[in-house]
């Protein structure tokens, strides 16, 4: 029989909790210490005075990624939540009258297209086959742990990625099947929720709207939250244990070992294994002593942030969808302002989350709980803001466009609100210069394995998990890397390496 470890989760992320949940069925001692005073992560909810909103993912995605992460724990995704699909996904709004459903329907696909640029949707269906096929092929590559860099698919992998369109720019790919600006940002702008450029990102991402309509795009009654609620709920069953208010500000290590680790009230935890959900290059710089491996790290392309509001409404705005991206009319130049500069786009696209839609416990009755996004450069320049005039020059874009849009009143109509800047990304969740969507950027040489490794070169019972390692950023890739870390655990465990 083998012998139960001591294991410590710093963080209670998605991933976090996910490989906590995972090791703790197997009969280790597992205890989570989370920084915050909820668990969660950017998976955490904001709950006040009878409304709710999830802090960061607005929509559920990949959902066979879930069913396999809850089989894992011995139940199911349908057991455990209750969704909603999302039919259409999202409506895009463009500068002017035109405005297009994204939508299983076919029929009504054909008629939209077609009214923004004649003949196009054949060439909409050329792109979701091509879009299918790098799907298809390309996520068994991003599922897995590699252990040899002999490992065949490594060997074949600048191949894949050139068949898969990875060398290729995004939105020029895109720009072979539409000639029009409005069709070529509408099957580009799902970049800006992974935190890149739509302008310069791999061609790879071309799967993003297959998935969005053939997987299809659901919402959990209870919000986003909810996932990391059952999750936790389990974890728990298992004997896993949660502190909050539990900031770690050291990992001590000891030759070839990490040891334990010390929260900031100085008291010291041991433990035979520890796991990371923190973000990766904050653990190297902060946590761990001085290394090569953390100045390397400074040297990655990062994710943008963003500026987002919480809003209390009290009423429904009829004409809203649940999900609602209103592009610029400075699309490119603001895209350039954020990517290029790290600054603030005078006029950036906004995305709206009205959650009500399907879920009407996320607000009182004839009241709504709505999320504005707006993307922002990330802290890289280092320069200083003053966080109050960003956070109300940002504030006034968005309601400027949506009572242009239609939405009459609306700075008349929010009761409270709450809102994330740049600077609190880093500062409430420790992610490095502000990155909100998983710090590390997802460029060509970031993505899959190519991420920083989730397994420490030197401390062999160190072990990394979530957004900024393998295979990427976002709930269904923190719920892959929590199904790699916990093999990559169970593995050393059985070679009696840790």
């Amino acid at each position: 029989m083998k012998k139960e470890k001591t294991i410590i989760v710093i963080g209670s992320g998605i991933g976090g909790i996910t490989v906590a949940a995972n090791l703790a069925k197997e009969g280790h001692q597992v205890r989570i210490f989370e920084k915050n005073g909820y668990p969660g992560g950017r998976s955490g909810t904001y709950e006040k005075n009878g409304h709710r909103f999830d802090i960061g993912a607005t929509f559920l995605m990949m959902p066979g990624v879930y069913e396999e992460a809850f089989n894992k724990l011995g139940t199911s995704m349908h057991e455990e939540l209750k969704l909603r699909r999302m039919d259409p996904v999202y409506r895009v709004k463009f500068p002017g009258e035109k405005e297009l459903l994204f939508t299983s329907d076919l029929a009504s696909m054909q008629r939209q297209l077609e009214l923004i640029e004649p003949g196009s949707y054949g060439r909409f269906l050329k792109l979701m086959n091509t879009g299918f096929r790098i799907y298809e092929r390309a996520m068994p590559l991003i599922e897995r742990n590699y252990f040899s860099r002999l490992d065949p698919s490594l060997i074949k992998y600048p191949f894949l990625l050139y068949q898969y369109k990875g060398f290729h720019n995004h939105y020029r790919l895109v720009s072979r099947y539409f000639e029009s600006e409005e069709l070529r940002a509408f099957f580009t702008f799902q970049n800006l929720y992974m935190g890149q450029n739509p302008f310069g990102a791999s061609g790879m991402y071309l799967f993003l709207p297959f998935m969005e309509l053939a997987d299809g795009v659901y919402f959990p009654e209870g919000g986003m939250h909810s996932v990391a609620e059952r999750l936790l709920g389990i974890a728990e069953k298992h004997g896993a244990e949660l502190t909050l208010n539990a900031p770690v500000k050291q990992i001590v290590t000891e030759k070839q070992r990490a040891r334990g680790v010390v929260l900031e009230d100085d008291s010291y935890h041991k433990a035979d294994i520890i796991i990371s959900n923190a973000d990766l290059p904050f653990v190297y710089s902060n946590l761990l002593p001085e290394s090569r491996k953390a100045r390397k790290l400074e040297k990655l392309e990062y994710s943008c942030s963003a500026v987002v509001f919480h809003w209390a409404v009290d009423k429904v705005y009829p004409d809203m969808t649940q999900h609602t991206v209103f592009v610029s009319e400075k699309h490119r130049e603001s895209c350039r302002t954020i990517f290029r500069d790290h600054a603030f786009a005078k006029s950036p696209s906004i995305y709206v989350h009205s959650p009500v839609r399907s879920d009407p416990t996320a607000a009182p009755g004839d009241q709504d709980s709505i999320t504005a996004i707006i993307h922002s450069g990330n802290l890289e320049n280092g320069e200083a803001h003053d966080w109050d005039e960003v956070k109300q020059m940002a504030r006034d874009s968005i309601i400027s466009r949506l009572e242009e849009e239609g939405l009459k009143d609306f700075r008349n109509h929010i009761k409270f609100e709450m809102a994330f800047t740049p600077d609190m990304w880093r500062s409430v969740f420790n992610l490095t210069r502000g990155g909100t969507f998983g710090s590390v950027g997802h460029n060509i040489m970031q993505m899959g394995f190519l991420r920083p490794a989730n397994h420490h070169k030197k401390f062999s019972n160190l072990f990394f998990v979530g957004g900024s390692t393998q295979p990427g950023s976002g709930m269904p890739l923190a719920l892959i890397s929590a199904k790699l870390a916990t093999e990559r655990v169970e593995r050393s465990i059985r070679q009696g390496i840790v």
